[in-house]
């Protein structure tokens, strides 16, 4: 994908996947060019988030210096300006930063214990990829989550399209998918946890993401994490509304919508 430096707040509203970050992308929606690092920590400051954004380090001489160590050390968050896919972050900071925080903790901690330079732990990776492309799936009906599970989405998107919003919600946390939805294309997958939860799927048709995050930190410290879970693939653009072609042909496409 072509990288997107222009700053054009317009996909805020456009973009049916961005649109999930009305609530913090609104404290930038006036402005007419970038946010500067200051602009970022004013709003962090507001929002409590409890770390710092900072201009992005040109010069690492030890661990300590490296981006997860230095959140989680020094509570800086190495911020490049100008640039969609630290904005998104930025904004998932804001939005859950519980979650965020316990991934900064698990990532460091099982980094800390690893001969420098040897490769990423399994956990390691595992939390790289749901922090830039996973999702929450919630639903109050099993028989919608078995479906993504066993991978029968003709079934899921199209029987089912009406239960979009109503019996499930898909949540995306992932800041690359944000960058990707700029200029969406076949192939966008999203890494997803699935939920049952009926207090939860109410709580984020309501625009209230603290109760998921609390949520969502605690799956990964108790559970996730000491599996080592592997998450469900899930085409996010088969979503009711999500691409501007969804003929049968769309869904047809096995090389997106792949069988298990």
């Amino acid at each position: 994908m072509q990288k997107q430096d222009k700053w054009d707040t317009s996909v805020f509203y456009t973009s049916s996947i961005i649109q999930q970050l009305s609530d913090v992308t609104n404290c930038f929606s006036s402005h007419t060019s970038w946010p500067t690092i200051d602009d970022y920590q004013s709003i962090f400051r507001l929002k409590k988030v409890g770390i710092t954004p900072v201009c992005q380090s040109t010069l690492i001489e030890s661990f300590e210096d490296q981006y997860e160590p230095r959140v989680y050390l020094k509570k800086e968050l190495q911020t490049r300006t100008e640039n969609w896919h630290d904005f998104f972050n930025a904004m998932i900071w804001m939005s859950f930063p519980q979650t965020k925080s316990e991934l900064n903790s698990l990532h460091f901690k099982s980094a800390s214990n690893r001969d420098a330079g040897t490769n990423r732990s399994t956990l390691e990776n595992r939390i790289t990829q749901f922090d830039e492309c996973g999702a929450i799936i919630i639903s109050t009906n099993k028989t919608l989550l078995e479906l993504i599970r066993k991978h029968q989405w003709k079934e899921l998107f199209i029987k089912y399209k009406e239960s979009f919003g109503n019996e499930i919600k898909c949540v995306v946390f992932g800041h690359a998918i944000f960058e990707k939805a700029l200029a969406p294309y076949i192939g966008m997958t999203c890494h997803c946890i699935l939920v049952e939860d009926e207090k939860l799927l109410k709580d984020v048709q309501e625009g209230n993401y603290s109760s998921l995050d609390y949520y969502l930190a605690n799956l990964w410290k108790y559970e996730i994490a000491p599996s080592v879970s592997r998450f469900n693939a899930f085409p996010i653009l088969g979503i009711p509304d999500y691409w501007s072609d969804q003929s049968i042909e769309f869904y047809n496409n096995e090389s997106y919508f792949r069988s298990k």
